[in-house]
């Protein structure tokens, strides 16, 4: 009798303790499921955030590109400006004053001939 109430009393002891873990797989699942729901909300907010950030990052290079090129056009136009106002006025110095002019680049030209005779 004495082993029947032990084996009794071991057979609680297991109801109890399954019962337990019965209590503590349902609470873990219960945790998984909110884990996953949290994960799957946190991807989609991190996704969107990845998404406009690269939509910013276009626009700025595309804002930054359409400027520089801006920019650059404008340089340029300056220079044939320049170019074109230092060509009228040599055509301006050299009809106003022909003989000098060709004296000037004899000369010039006779100097560049002697700086590359020495060499």
């Amino acid at each position: 009798m004495a082993t029947t109430r032990n084996v009794q009393r071991e057979l609680d002891n297991l109801r109890k303790e399954i019962a337990g873990l019965q209590q503590d797989y349902s609470r873990l699942k219960g945790r998984a499921r909110a884990t996953k729901t949290e994960g799957v909300e946190r991807f989609g907010a991190i996704r969107d955030d990845l998404v406009d950030t690269i939509d910013a990052i276009k626009a700025k290079v595309t804002n930054g590109t359409g400027a520089a090129a801006d920019e650059i056009s404008a340089h340029i136009d300056d220079l044939r400006n320049l170019v074109g106002d230092y060509s009228e006025r040599t055509e301006k110095t050299v009809a106003a004053h022909p003989i000098a002019a060709l004296a000037g680049a004899l000369a010039i030209g006779w100097l560049i001939g002697r700086l590359n005779r020495s060499e």
